[in-house]
């Protein structure tokens, strides 16, 4: 039987959570699903635990990385490999909804499409408790991507991680689609250039991925160091970039805006984080040397809401922190 679905696990400091993760990608139908972990040399138990899942379940690959090289480059090791109708991305410290993916891959084979977005809840690390999510995405028809994306963006639904959707195999190979190395937040530079090539898209409301909150995450970082500042301002370089083709789409416009927020949240964050001490001393740095760029994009963002707090940053950078944050504690 064809390989209808690759799942795609990379593993890197998550033994505690990895044996529960391919309990819930093992549950699968292994005749029509292949597992491909990437050990991006982890140090602690993750290679153990693959080599004792993988001689349990044959159509569980363990790919292996001789030095650490990050998420995006496990992840397109993973794709490399993948010989899977769709793809899937699964990290290592949460679960997949098996039940829902087999019907979700059904549905997007059906429909022929290039991707298929489902639902997903957050829950507790500690307690397992399911968490308020944010709002989600309502349930589509098949549209193109370009629409799809625009519709998201306008109702605030768009959500960039790669691990909520479906991916054709040969629709990424086509548009030489991968994963940005070298970044953090790098879902944005993959999902959104996805959305805009993409010509068949369908969102359903099918609850696929249950998202681990936990201390210590790729996410938890913003107090840690002021390096994502740059890797801000990288992401809003390059979906800027993408969005000035012709013509000018709902998607690209869309996407624009998002992009003029994105390098907005660079000076918000550090009121929002409660950034103190020498973090907040660098991403204030960080923020001065780089105001009349950040400025520029929120001001190109295409509404008077964004040029507005862009020309404010432009000419004081702390009269816009300070109203932000007075903004910010009114609500």
């Amino acid at each position: 039987m064809p390989t209808a679905l690759t799942v795609i696990i990379p593993c890197y400091r998550v033994a505690a959570y990895l044996p529960a993760c391919l309990d819930s990608a093992c549950a699968l139908p292994p005749e029509s699903v292949e597992i491909l972990c990437v050990n991006d040399a982890s140090p602690d138990g993750c290679g153990a635990i693959l080599a004792e899942y993988a001689a349990r379940h044959p159509h569980l690959r363990v790919l292996t990385h001789a030095e650490n090289r990050g998420l995006s480059a496990a992840r397109n090791t993973g794709l490399d490999a993948a010989r899977g109708e769709y793809i899937l991305f699964l990290d290592g410290d949460d679960l997949l909804r098996a039940d829902a993916a087999m019907e979700l891959v059904r549905q997007a084979q059906q429909n022929r499409l290039d991707i298929l977005q489902a639902a997903y809840a957050l829950f507790a690390d500690d307690t397992g408790r399911e968490l308020p999510a944010p709002p989600m995405a309502r349930a589509t028809g098949v549209l193109t991507g370009d629409v799809c994306l625009a519709r998201q963006c306008a109702d605030r639904t768009f959500e960039p991680m790669t691990v909520i959707r479906l991916y054709r195999r040969e629709f990424l190979r086509e548009n030489a689609l991968r994963m940005a190395e070298g970044f953090l937040f790098e879902d944005e530079l993959f999902t959104a250039p996805a959305f805009l090539l993409a010509k068949r898209v369908q969102v359903s409301d099918a609850p696929l991925y249950r998202y681990r909150q936990r201390a210590g995450g790729i996410m938890g970082g913003f107090s840690a160091s002021a390096g994502w500042c740059a890797h801000y301002l990288r992401i809003v370089q390059r979906l800027t970039a993408l969005c000035a083709g012709d013509p000018p789409t709902p998607g690209r416009r869309a996407l624009r805006k998002r992009a003029a927020a994105i390098a907005l949240s660079i000076p918000k964050n550090i009121v929002a984080h409660r950034l103190t001490g020498e973090v907040r001393g660098e991403a204030l740095g960080f923020v001065r040397a780089h105001a009349r760029e950040i400025a520029g994009f929120a001001m190109g963002g295409g509404s008077a809401a964004l040029w507005a707090q862009g020309a404010l940053l432009r000419v004081w950078p702390g009269a816009f922190m300070g109203l932000y944050g007075l903004v910010r504690g009114l609500l």
